[in-house]
């Protein structure tokens, strides 16, 4: 179970000849521009194309509390995607790093491989700002239609991982800022899924950042609040080092 907390805690046929496939295929284009156009509002909404390119490293710390215990996460990353996750919980210290090609994960020294479609999300996550190109890394993505969550209206997005996990991002249709995540997480236990929800933007060097993270999960509930985000301090690579 510790396991697949610590993986949360990290830190998505049919063939039809003819006429109804070239409807079909029309639509998933129509679907796939309202999804670019959704996604690039939400760029802008935060800052910009120039702005997310110029990051070169970015740390982010967290504090907040899950199951009654206090816990405090820093989440160092370099582009293009390496990352170096520190959890402290219950008095129990987690590490997961991601150097680019491999990642490993130690819970009270013992040392864990990430393989396969776990792999696969961590390297996603791994990714600064992914979202400026989600196409190029395999990602399919679609317009799924408008939902409404009291009065926040949302346009409902949805990302298809190479390995068949899917993934749903909703952003507010007023503000353009990204409310909301459903994700599917390949776990030992097999799929387990994951909400979580973002507010409280707060601008940082130029960029807006969720400052408040709400996290729920295997019905447990994890709360986050942002401590501190810093930008392009020249992380060294050796934060990223997997040693054999």
């Amino acid at each position: 179970m510790n396991k697949v907390k610590s993986l949360i805690i990290i830190i998505l046929s049919l063939i039809i000849l003819g006429q109804t496939f070239n409807y079909a295929q029309d639509s998933l284009e129509v679907s796939n521009q309202k999804a670019k156009e959704v996604i690039e509002r939400y760029l802008t909404a935060i800052g910009g194309r120039e702005a997310l390119s110029n990051i070169e490293d970015r740390t982010t710390i967290m504090r907040g509390s899950a199951m009654g215990q206090s816990l405090t996460m820093i989440v160092k990353q370099k582009a293009p995607n390496k990352m170096r996750q520190e959890v402290k919980a219950g008095g129990m210290d987690q590490l997961v790093v991601f150097d680019g090609e491999k990642g490993i994960m130690k819970v009270a020294e013992k040392k864990i491989d990430i393989a396969g479609k776990e792999l696969e999300q961590l390297k996603i996550e791994a990714t600064l700002n992914i979202l400026l190109d989600p196409e190029s890394f395999g990602i399919k993505i679609s317009f799924e239609g408008e939902e409404n969550t009291g009065d926040v209206n949302m346009f409902k997005i949805k990302f298809i991982l190479p390995s068949g996990i899917r993934w749903f991002e909703y952003f507010d249709a007023s503000t353009g800022l990204k409310v909301k995540e459903e994700k599917e997480l390949q776990t030992e236990m097999g799929i387990i899924q994951q909400t979580v929800n973002y507010d409280n933007y707060t601008e940082v060097d130029g960029i807006k950042y969720p400052f408040k993270i709400t996290q729920s999960v295997a019905g447990q509930v994890i709360d986050v609040a942002v401590s501190s985000i810093k930008i392009n301090k020249g992380l060294s690579d050796d934060l990223f080092v997997i040693a054999e």
